[in-house]
């Protein structure tokens, strides 16, 4: 979850707690469910923001791959959850 507060940080903390807001009061997915229902939440950030919601993935990506310190693959077609399933799978950098 820190890793999609982050992500969704780069646009400001004002834009990311209002994403939070709308998405629970409209989408009804509170911000700690988001990784399990990564499906919805995509829905919902294109419902609010169109094609720019996979601009807001990719940056989402962008941070949960930094924080399992896995290198970030993109595809133009991936969603959020497309994203989550390759960094669970991806394998982890030795430290």
């Amino acid at each position: 979850m820190e890793a999609v507060d982050d992500g969704l940080l780069v646009l400001g903390a004002s834009v990311r707690d209002t994403i939070y807001y709308t998405v629970e009061r409209d989408y009804q997915i509170r911000s700690q469910d988001i990784l399990g229902r990564a499906d919805d939440f995509h829905m919902a950030l294109e419902g609010l923001f169109g094609p720019g919601a996979r601009i807001i993935e990719k940056l989402i990506a962008k941070s949960v791959c930094s924080k399992l310190g896995i290198p970030l693959v993109t595809s133009e077609n991936w969603t959020l959850a497309d994203y989550l399933y390759y960094a669970k799978r991806a394998p982890r950098r030795i430290t």
